[in-house]
C-alpha cells in the first residue's frame, strides 16, 4: 500500500497523529504530489497545525494550477454567509430546514470520526427525539471552496441537501 493511501485510511479511522506521520512521509517521498499535499493539509488542520496547514494547501495548489488553495473566512462571516444562504433558500428547501437547528463547527470531532463520520463532511444530521439538528463544518467547506462566490453556492447546497 502506498503512503497516501495509508494516510488516507488512518485520516478516515480518526487516527490523525498517524495519519499526520504517514501523510508527510507521502510528500517527502513524493513532493510533487499534489494530492499527498492535499491530504497533509487537511490532516494538518485536524491536529491543530494551521500555518502548516496552509502551507501544504499553497503547495498542492502550485503543483495542480487547475485546485487553487482554500479560501478562508472568519467564523463571523461564516456564520453571515450561512444565514444569507438559508434566507435564500428556494421556498420548498425552506420548508425542510423549517425547525432544524442549524449550528456551525469548524471540522467533524475525531471521536464521530472514528464511529464513521467522514473527516471531509460537510455536513451531519442528527435526529434526537422531535429535534433535529444540522451541524455544517466550515473548514471542510472553505477546502472546497477557491472563493467567497464558491463558498457560498456551496454553502447552500449544503443546507439545501441537509
Amino acid at each position: 500500500m502506498d503512503l497516501v493511501q495509508r494516510a488516507r485510511d488512518l485520516y478516515s479511522a480518526g487516527l490523525m497523529h498517524d495519519a499526520l506521520e504517514a501523510a508527510q512521509a507521502a510528500c517527502d517521498r513524493a513532493p510533487k504530489d499534489p494530492e499527498a499535499w492535499r491530504l497533509l493539509a487537511r490532516v494538518s488542520r485536524h491536529v491543530g497545525l494551521t500555518a502548516a496547514s496552509d502551507d501544504a494547501f499553497r503547495r498542492a495548489a502550485a503543483l495542480a494550477p487547475g485546485r487553487p488553495a482554500p479560501y478562508r473566512v472568519t467564523p463571523q462571516r461564516f456564520a453571515e454567509l450561512l444565514a444569507e444562504a438559508r434566507e435564500s433558500l428556494p421556498s420548498d428547501a425552506r420548508r425542510r430546514t423549517e425547525g432544524v437547528a442549524v449550528r456551525i463547527q469548524p471540522l467533524p470531532p475525531v471521536d464521530e470520526i472514528r464511529q464513521g463520520l467522514d473527516p471531509d463532511a460537510l455536513t451531519v444530521r442528527k435526529r434526537q427525539d422531535s429535534n433535529v439538528t444540522l451541524t455544517v463544518f466550515q473548514v471542510n467547506h472553505e477546502n472546497r471552496s477557491a472563493s467567497e462566490s464558491e463558498l457560498r453556492t456551496l454553502i447552500a447546497r449544503s443546507l439545501t441537501r441537509g
